[in-house]
């Protein structure tokens, strides 16, 4: 028997994820900041082979590294392609704000390989930003969806074709690179909102984009909002249903207290006079074992949440 002929090929992680049920909230990272560079998807891999880094490529991840460590405050990191393949580098800043994240443009004559002065410039040296040119970002919304199958397979098959019905329907949409969550394909960092989508699909994402469907029909689909920590993201989640779309529209923040049976989530919303003050309890629900990649055999635990408002 040859090697071909006995291995299997594993089941898509999606798949499996979506068989079981899983409740994605709670899973979208936490950033304070987000820089996304405009880069070929050839470049893609070349920022993610950590072997074949420059030392000045080494050193800015070093630093971001302190800096999270530092302050406790992560940020996000998107490679999308370019409309225009070969152009020169150009990120896209954001920052936790009202109403998600404030978004700045900035362009420069620079090669897409310079990419670690990009990061250095958002995220580590600010004030090195006077030496690009600040472009007025466009108006609406950015959706990033996953689809680097070289990474996993999953974001190969739904991710593209999600890509391309956001762009059919005139939604700004970028073919991005990998930022976690292979087994929510096909997934998606919408921008501003700072929120991450799990298992769309081409019509979905386009309903959820233009805001043609009440949350509560689309709550299973939700990751959560990036600007909270996770457990916060829960509630987050049932607040937006609640309260409808407008509630992305307030600044929110959360404090959470830990003990041995869950979370208590204080989350204070808005701004200026109107404010107010949301707290729930956080409890374990039974958890799931789902596979965390398409290409690899093992299973993982992960956790699901119960929510109590006090």
């Amino acid at each position: 028997m040859t090697a071909a002929a006995g291995s299997a090929r594993l089941p898509l992680c999606a798949d499996l994820s979506r068989a079981a049920g899983e409740d994605p909230i709670g899973t979208a990272p936490h950033w304070q900041e987000v820089t996304v560079l405009e880069l070929d998807v050839p470049v893609w891999a070349r920022v993610r082979d950590v072997a074949g880094w420059t030392a000045e490529q080494a050193g800015v991840f070093e630093r971001l590294r302190g800096k999270v460590e530092a302050s406790g405050a992560g940020f996000g990191l998107l490679m999308s392609a370019p409309d225009a393949p070969g152009a020169p580098l150009r990120v896209r800043h954001y920052a936790v704000g009202p109403g998600g994240y404030a978004r700045r443009d900035f362009v420069s004559d620079r090669p897409q390989d310079d990419w670690a002065r990009g990061l250095t410039d958002t995220l580590l040296e600010p004030a090195n930003l006077k030496g690009w040119a600040e472009v007025t970002p466009p108006a609406g919304p950015d959706w990033h969806v996953c689809t680097h199958g070289t990474v996993d397979a999953a974001c190969g098959k739904y991710g593209v074709p999600v890509h391309q019905g956001l762009r059919a329907g005139d939604v700004r949409a970028w073919r991005t690179g990998h930022f976690g969550g292979h087994r929510f394909a096909a997934t998606a960092v919408e921008l501003p909102a700072g929120l991450l989508w799990a298992h769309l699909t081409p019509d979905l994402a386009l309903r959820v984009a233009r805001r043609a469907v009440p949350p509560a029909e689309v709550r299973g689909h939700l990751r959560g909002f990036a600007g909270l920590p996770p457990v916060a993201q829960v509630v987050d989640r049932e607040l937006l249903v609640q309260h409808g779309w407008a509630w992305l529209d307030a600044p929110r923040r959360a404090d959470v207290q830990v003990d041995a049976e869950g979370w208590t989530v204080t989350l204070h919303h808005g701004a200026g006079e109107v404010t107010g003050t949301v707290t729930a309890r956080v409890t374990p629900a039974p958890g799931l074992k789902v596979p965390g990649s398409s290409h690899k055999p093992e299973w993982m635990d992960v956790k699901q949440y119960h929510v109590e408002w006090s």
